[in-house]
């Protein structure tokens, strides 16, 4: 792998790292203090919920998204053809309920399947 593969490489999962930081600190920002009637209103019911001890609970949201193939230049020849993989985007909320039903966190995971 040639050094700038690596450069190449080494941004776009710096990228991907903000990006997912930047995610979860917007869901913070947009649902911390915000009531489990004030959740479900704008993201509907849960996928999944989870009892914790004492009265919390944690309401879990997973949405998956078929991508299909793209393609990709690889700048090389013209008429290359070089495609991406088609893979599945499974994006997790979990939202963190006091035994109020007030949210006090929210993480946020992603994950492609092939």
């Amino acid at each position: 792998m040639g050094m700038n593969n690596l450069k190449t490489l080494f941004l776009a999962g710096l990228i991907f790292l903000l990006c997912g930081c930047s995610t979860q600190r917007n869901l913070i920002h947009d649902y911390k203090g915000k009531t489990q009637e004030e959740l479900m209103l704008t993201m509907g019911r849960p996928t999944s919920v989870e009892t914790l001890d004492g009265g919390r609970k944690i309401n879990i949201y997973q949405k998956s998204k078929f991508l299909k193939a793209a393609a990709i230049n690889t700048g090389q020849f013209q008429y290359d053809k070089f495609e991406s993989p088609k893979t599945i985007k499974v994006e997790v909320y979990k939202f963190f309920l006091n035994s109020s039903g007030v949210v006090e966190d929210v993480k946020y995971e992603i994950t492609y399947e092939r």
